[in-house]
């Protein structure tokens, strides 16, 4: 996996430049209906563990619900030149979680990785193993510019926020939060992901979802987060989601997509 194609050495590039990039075609139409059948369903039974101020449903036990759907996203072909090029062998899947916005949703500004900078405080060693992360999403319906996008601020590859701002790095509802604020004001990237396509990411850039209007009938925004780390992080620094039901579902050594390669 070392060798790569001018095209994917081309998003490599990007990625290490700027943080993200878009993968276009990553799932095939017959893969995409079957998530949405299975989130749509979950969602009308009302089975999902989240469902937040900002229009955030969420559900986090697919791993067990839905082991050889979601056993074809770990390190899916499509992400995977990425994730390995980038972490290696030592790239760990750290949870899955899907969402769907039944209604009008705008994420808060967050960092899944709100830590990222400061591990070397927050682990209190001498010589500290400071972890990287990356997330991979895949989108199961149509984020035209009209309807929905992800926009991530610029520039945030290699810069730390302001550090009177590390205290507000949470999530909340307030938009008028001094993170919130910031990244209001900062240089945007706006992605349009349509149904299929993935989405590649340091954890650590500061990003936002949105929905605009109502839906077409049948077709609730929805999408499918995998979030990778490159080393097991001490459980004190912050980040958006827990690997334990990873861990304990998955074992501790099925959670490494590469380590046979």
């Amino acid at each position: 996996m070392d060798q790569h194609s001018p095209e994917i050495q081309l998003q490599l590039d990007q990625l290490n430049r700027e943080g993200f990039i878009l993968i276009p075609n990553a799932l095939p139409p017959e893969r995409v209906e079957q998530w949405k059948t299975v989130l749509y369903a979950l969602y009308d039974l009302g089975a999902y563990e989240i469902s937040n101020g900002v229009g955030n449903v969420a559900f986090e036990k697919l791993l067990a619900l839905e082991p050889q759907l979601s056993g074809e996203l770990i390190g899916h072909e499509s992400v995977a030149p990425y994730l390995h090029a980038v972490m290696g062998k030592q790239c760990q899947l750290r949870s899955l979680r899907a969402h769907v916005n039944p209604a009008e949703y705008l994420q808060e500004w967050h960092m899944d990785f709100s830590d990222y900078y400061y591990q070397t405080e927050k682990s209190e060693a001498k010589n500290p193993m400071l972890g990287l992360c990356l997330n991979s999403t895949f989108y199961l319906t149509d984020n035209t510019p009209d309807r929905a996008r992800l926009t991530f601020v610029k520039n945030c590859f290699d810069r730390p926020v302001p550090e009177d701002l590390i205290p507000f790095l949470r999530y909340t509802e307030d938009r008028n939060d001094p993170f919130q604020s910031w990244c209001d004001q900062q240089d945007l990237a706006h992605l349009y992901p349509m149904a299929g396509d993935a989405v590649v990411f340091y954890s650590h850039i500061p990003h936002q979802g949105a929905k605009m209007g109502p839906d077409p009938e049948g077709e609730i925004r929805a999408n499918i987060v995998l979030h990778y780390q490159q080393n097991p992080m001490f459980p004190g620094i912050k980040f958006v989601s827990n690997p334990q039901f990873t861990l304990d579902t998955l074992g501790y050594e099925g959670t490494f997509p590469f380590a046979e390669d």
